[in-house]
């Protein structure tokens, strides 16, 4: 398996990859939907998933000694190392924002630690939609990250619309109040951390539980395709 991870970044990593990691720079950008941010680093993975079909990686890779569950599992780690290597990125662009703008985010949801959790959930999303689907029909990758796509962009209007309107009525309903003055915001005080932290444990636990049940569906597609 270290092998095949080694061979995912060797060969089918798109150059593209580092260029992305700056989109984590649009937390700077002030009233702004930052969760969109999360789909430049999707995007990213998809233009390796097309370098690495321009090089027939998925025969290729196959006629390795090793198993078609074992190249998928590789596939999604690669994937998974991406997706938590941004959070690395992100995670001090929430202090800069917090230090350069000061003021609550009108366009959706804060820089804080419940937004590194949303993110964590846009990827869930995508990999759940774009992994089991390339595994079925490989040939088909635009129209798959066309789907993925479209998933993590409602997924997007839903999360940054909530918090919008935990914004805008936060005094129509005490849950609304809790949200914009606990999650919704840059952590100030213990109970915000708290919160925040709790929600972002959350978050990674259905991530992760995401991942596992990707592989497994992604792995079973895999099996019944005909190379």
């Amino acid at each position: 398996m270290k092998n095949l991870l080694y061979k995912e970044f060797r060969l089918c990593m798109a150059v593209q990859i580092p260029i992305f990691f700056l989109f984590v720079l649009m937390l700077l950008i002030p009233s702004y939907p930052y969760l969109v941010a999360g789909f430049f680093i999707c995007n990213a993975i998809f233009y390796s998933f097309s370098q690495a079909a321009v090089d027939n990686d998925v025969l290729f890779t196959t006629l390795l000694p090793v198993s078609k569950a074992q190249v998928v599992a590789s596939k999604l780690r690669f994937m998974l190392v991406i997706e938590l290597l941004s959070l690395l990125f992100f995670l001090p662009m929430i202090f800069v924002n917090h230090a350069v703008h000061g003021t609550p985010n009108a366009a959706g949801a804060d820089a804080s630690l419940t937004l590194l959790g949303a993110l964590l959930l846009l990827y869930a999303v995508f990999n759940a939609v774009f992994l089991p689907r390339f595994y079925k029909a490989p040939h088909k990758l635009g129209r798959h990250f066309l789907l993925s796509t479209i998933c993590v962009f409602a997924f997007v209007f839903l999360f940054e619309g909530f918090m919008i309107t935990c914004g805008a009525a936060k005094d129509a309903l005490p849950l609304f109040g809790w949200v914009e003055e606990t999650l919704d915001c840059f952590p100030q005080s213990g109970a915000t951390w708290l919160a925040q932290g709790i929600f972002f444990a959350v978050c990674a636990a259905v991530y992760l539980l995401g991942a596992v049940l990707t592989k497994k569906r992604a792995q079973r597609n895999f099996e019944q395709v005909d190379l």
